[in-house]
């Protein structure tokens, strides 16, 4: 994924992450999840790092994991996968001084067109009180299945 220049002038980049960004990540997912799952105890339990250590590590297996930098900062982290079938896998985690600078819409958006590209469907989770539902819907994304605490959305590709 490539960065509109508007973004690079203000300061963004990503870079791949890798087995040294681990700490940057927790940090990062505790900041921009845990207020979520502390809301809904009932569905996700006690806040816990390790399943954070562990979901690290699933991630660097995907298709891309990447760390967003500003200003050579840690900002967030942005993944997906690719399969045979569908694109699945997605995750935006930014924290929030860099949140609404069109980032999110950026990647989803270069998501989207990979899919339409590939006549693949996109699945993604997210969190039912997390607000970023609303850009996912704004984006074409359809409520598919309900999970305890989350709902599934899918995106589902333009005909070429």
């Amino acid at each position: 994924m490539i960065l509109l220049s508007d973004l690079t002038q203000r300061g963004f980049c990503i870079e791949n992450a890798n087995a040294n960004d681990l700490q940057d990540y927790v940090q990062v997912i505790r900041a921009c999840l845990k207020k979520y799952v502390d809301v809904d105890r009932e569905s996700f339990g006690e806040w816990n790092d390790e399943n954070v250590v562990n979901e690290f590590y699933i991630k660097t297996k995907r298709t891309f994991f990447g760390k967003l930098l500003h200003h050579g900062e840690v900002a967030g982290f942005l993944a997906y996968d690719i399969k045979d079938d569908r694109i699945d896998g997605i995750s935006i985690n930014l924290i929030e001084k860099v949140r609404n600078n069109g980032i999110g819409s950026l990647y989803l958006t270069y998501i989207i067109k990979l899919a339409d590209k590939q006549s693949k469907p996109i699945f993604l989770k997210v969190m039912k009180t997390n607000p970023a539902v609303y850009l996912y819907t704004r984006l074409g994304f359809k409520h598919h299945k309900d999970f305890p605490g989350l709902h599934q959305m899918i995106y589902n590709p333009v005909s070429q």
